[in-house]
């Protein structure tokens, strides 16, 4: 694994070292230095500027859609999580951050990207300086297009009449295809719309000086994570060029990257045990892995982890055939249907979040080619949040190892509060005891409804005696087996 690791190194820093700015010319570091590379990924060490870098990145690659701010949060870490799942298969490391800010660099070189003022507009956004050509002008707009795709930009001052003339345009646009996105605030309108052929139609007017300064951006489909970073960078007024803090994280993980390609000899030593395992990775069987999850609906919905069913040729439920209806990487949740594997229980989730030091359980099937059956575990809540502050998890006590991936989290009145899904590791020198942690019970219900989903929901708060609770419990999880070829 650490020989690939380097070699993929190697290659893709090959082919930016011409591109690199001088900013980010290669100095001198010995690779065996460089084991910060493998440590678990972590915003607290970066600046304003490498934040805000990052996050432009993420919006090129597709995972980011928020602004490009510098502030990193919940949707920036999300962000950073997709693209190492998407791109590595694993949990966010440094060495992640290398690659995904280089890509950015050859994306720049290539393109031209830079943030560019509009001085008529008194608005700033992305704009492929060297692909860009003008299109045909129109009465209301400046019209260009970025060569080589099918990203569209029109540009231009509206009055009040024809800004809602181009939003409502946009609006009526949308054929159903998404529920359109529709933003009203004084001094400004933003409208935004998905068609049934998965291209994307962007309107943004911001009132600068008495008049509607408006841009209608569009794209097709292959180019929707173009779009995304140009909606992303509109600021107004002029902003700062992106930019890396020389010296600082973002900067040292580059130049450890570099420094591997200039001492082909040399191997970084092997690293300590990253902090987060690849979520629980389920143990491995004959031509597949395992993992576990529950029923959530009487027609053989079952809910699991993303990452459980994310490499699979085919799936069982039970040792029965299921289909994958839907998966959020992000959140790590998909959702299987079995329509053979029919359920003996259906799950009832809580109608209020977890509290801090509420006992819990968690079911499911690690090491089920050993154990063989349904494992059952006891802890508490022991923080509210996940890695880095993540409300979208919680940190339990209850112990959990490969193969509890999807399982219930469970509350002591029977409902569930949560979906398993990753646990800590020891770190050198520090042994990790019971740091596990889950995906909180409502997360898990909104991505149940987005599918169209109803789950249950717990009417009697009533305590359980431990035995009973797990009998119930049992009755809904289940073994999920993922089959390569």
């Amino acid at each position: 694994m650490m020989r690939f690791l380097v070699s993929f190194l190697r290659l893709f820093v090959l082919l930016v070292l011409l591109a690199l700015p001088a900013t980010l010319a290669p100095r001198h570091a010995d690779a065996q230095d460089n084991i910060h590379l493998f440590r678990d990924f972590s915003a607290r060490s970066l600046s304003w500027q490498d934040k805000r870098f990052l996050q432009a990145a993420l919006a090129f690659e597709g995972h980011y859609n928020g602004l490009l701010d510098g502030d990193w949060g919940r949707i920036s870490q999300r962000a950073m999580r997709a693209y190492s799942a998407q791109e590595f298969g694993t949990g966010s490391q440094d060495w992640h951050m290398a690659m995904l800010a280089m890509s950015l660099v050859l994306a720049i070189d290539e393109n031209g990207w830079e943030l560019e003022y509009s001085e008529p507009l008194g608005l700033s956004f992305f704009v492929p300086q060297k692909r860009v050509k003008a299109a045909e002008t129109t009465e209301l707009f400046v019209n260009f297009h970025h060569v080589g795709t099918s990203l569209a930009y029109s540009i231009g001052r509206l009055g009040w009449d024809d800004l809602n003339a181009v939003h409502s345009y946009t609006w009526g646009r949308h054929q159903m295809a998404t529920e359109p996105y529709q933003l009203r605030q004084p001094g400004r309108s933003v409208t935004s719309i998905q068609r049934a052929d998965g291209s994307v139609l962007y309107a943004r007017s911001d009132l600068i000086d008495g008049f509607w300064s408006t841009i209608l951006i569009s794209a097709d489909r292959p180019d929707a994570a173009l779009l995304a970073a140009v909606t992303a960078s509109i600021t107004p007024g002029r902003t700062d060029p992106l930019a890396v803090t020389q010296g600082g994280a973002l900067d040292r993980a580059i130049m450890g990257a570099l420094a591997i390609l200039n001492d082909p000899e040399s191997e970084p030593a092997s690293p300590p045990a990253p902090a987060l395992t690849a979520r629980t990775t389920p143990t491995p069987r004959s031509g597949g892995a395992s993992g576990s999850g529950f029923y959530v609906s009487d027609k053989g919905h079952v809910l699991t982890n993303a990452h459980v069913v994310d490499t699979c040729d085919s799936i069982t439920v039970n040792g029965e055939r299921a289909f994958l209806v839907a998966a959020d990487a992000q959140r790590d949740l998909a959702l299987l249907l079995s329509a053979s594997a029919r359920a003996k229980a259906v799950a009832i989730f809580s109608d209020a979040p977890a509290r801090l030091n509420a006992d819990v359980t968690v079911l499911g099937y690690p090491f089920a080619d050993v154990l063989g059956g349904l494992n059952v575990t006891r802890g508490a809540v022991s923080s509210v949040t996940g890695i880095g502050g993540d409300p979208d998890w919680l940190q339990i006590s209850a112990p959990v190892q490969p193969g509890n991936s999807g399982g219930p989290l469970v509350a002591a009145d029977g409902s569930v509060v949560g979906v398993v899904t990753a646990r800590l590791k020891d770190r050198p020198g520090a042994t990790a005891q019971n740091i596990n942690f889950a995906v909180r019970g409502e997360v898990a219900r909104r991505f149940l409804a987005e599918q169209g989903v109803s789950p249950q929901a717990n009417t009697d708060r009533t305590p359980l005696a431990p035995e009973m609770l797990a009998e119930q419990s049992a009755a809904f999880t289940t073994y999920i087996e993922c089959l390569t070829r």
